[in-house]
């Protein structure tokens, strides 16, 4: 959704830009997962597994694009006044070709970087879910539900590996990172 919306709006520019980039600054002023927790709350609490499952991932896409909106704005804008793509426009490129096979292609490493960084931050944003229960109902498996085992304090001392999740959360936030980290030192 945020490369749509911010390339569109970088290389249309004038109205339209105003226009589509406006939303996306009244979403990144909102404390995004106070935002999360709100919409997740007002919507039905017990859903099967497959609907919770859309229902969060739309609720994240909705708080998330417009980081990824913003910055895609700003690389197409500032790309779509170069030499090369003045001559693809010369050359009777439209602004759909333009965009796609010449603008965005230069926002892939920012795009690498926010991926890795939503996709930590959703991970996390899942099991404050459903730790909090609002997430995935008990029976299902997810972080925040196995760490709700450790918040008894006494248990865990009886039973440390219930921070297991935890660990496993670290892990995986920790290898997307130098996942990200390792293909943006490839593209240099």
């Amino acid at each position: 959704i945020g490369t749509m919306v911010g390339g569109t709006a970088g290389v249309a520019g004038g109205w339209i830009d105003e226009a589509l980039m406006r939303p996306s600054d009244f979403v990144i002023v909102l404390p995004a997962m106070y935002v999360v927790l709100a919409l997740r709350a007002a919507l039905p609490l017990v859903l099967p597994p497959a609907e919770v499952f859309a229902l969060v991932g739309g609720i994240l896409a909705l708080v998330g694009w417009p980081i990824v909106a913003r910055g895609v704005r700003a690389i197409v804008a500032s790309e779509r006044e170069r030499d090369y793509a003045q001559a693809a426009r010369a050359l009777g490129a439209g602004r759909a070709r333009l965009l796609w096979r010449h603008l965005l292609p230069a926002a892939r490493g920012f795009l690498a970087a926010q991926a890795a960084l939503l996709v930590a931050a959703f991970i996390l944003a899942e099991a404050t879910l459903s730790y909090v229960g609002l997430g995935f109902p008990d029976p299902s498996v997810s972080w925040g539900v196995m760490l709700q085992e450790a918040a008894n304090v006494s248990a865990m001392a009886d039973a440390p590996w219930t921070l297991a999740p935890a660990a496993g959360i670290f892990l995986v936030v920790l290898g997307v990172n130098l996942l990200a980290e390792g293909t943006q030192l490839g593209d240099d």
